[in-house]
């Protein structure tokens, strides 16, 4: 009897134990990769194009205004092949933010306006408060954030 007990209690254990290990990579993997979202419709194609068309229609910026965390801001014209905005002195637009990568984002020329896209950065670059995942295009009044540092896109 007791041994039978003792193999029950063996199993129950064990199970607990394999309950924890997997609780345990969920969490891990939640926090890496983000809550899976689940019923989501997926947005129809007509939407997308009617936003992008929206953007497109606003005016197209010509200058960018960076905002450091301290100091004077400074007014960049955005020339014909864009600027990288990052503290490396190899960038061609200067930010001096220890929370800025070396080369933190780029504001590239797209399709006779301008996308910004991110380089790699350890802290992310950030659109009007979205993340910027992919090349997004950029229209004047939008607010860029790299690290502490705060990048007006004007006309």
């Amino acid at each position: 009897m007791q041994i039978a007990l003792l193999t029950l209690m063996k199993f129950v254990l064990l199970a607990l134990l394999y309950l924890f290990l997997f609780r345990a990579i969920k969490v891990i993997l939640v926090d890496l990769y983000g809550p899976r979202r689940r019923g989501a419709p997926p947005r129809p194609a007509v939407a997308a194009s009617q936003s992008q068309d929206a953007r497109r229609s606003r005016k197209l910026p010509r200058e960018i205004v960076v905002h450091p965390p301290s100091g004077q801001p400074s007014v960049h014209q955005l020339g014909g092949r864009g600027a990288i905005l990052g503290r490396s002195p190899s960038s061609t637009v200067l930010v001096d933010d220890v929370y800025v990568s070396d080369e933190h984002a780029e504001i590239l020329p797209d399709d006779g306006g301008w996308s910004v896209r991110d380089l790699g950065s350890t802290n992310g670059t950030f659109l009007n408060g979205a993340k910027v995942t992919r090349p997004t295009p950029l229209a004047a009044g939008d607010q860029i954030k790299v690290g502490k540092t705060s990048v007006e896109v004007r006309r």
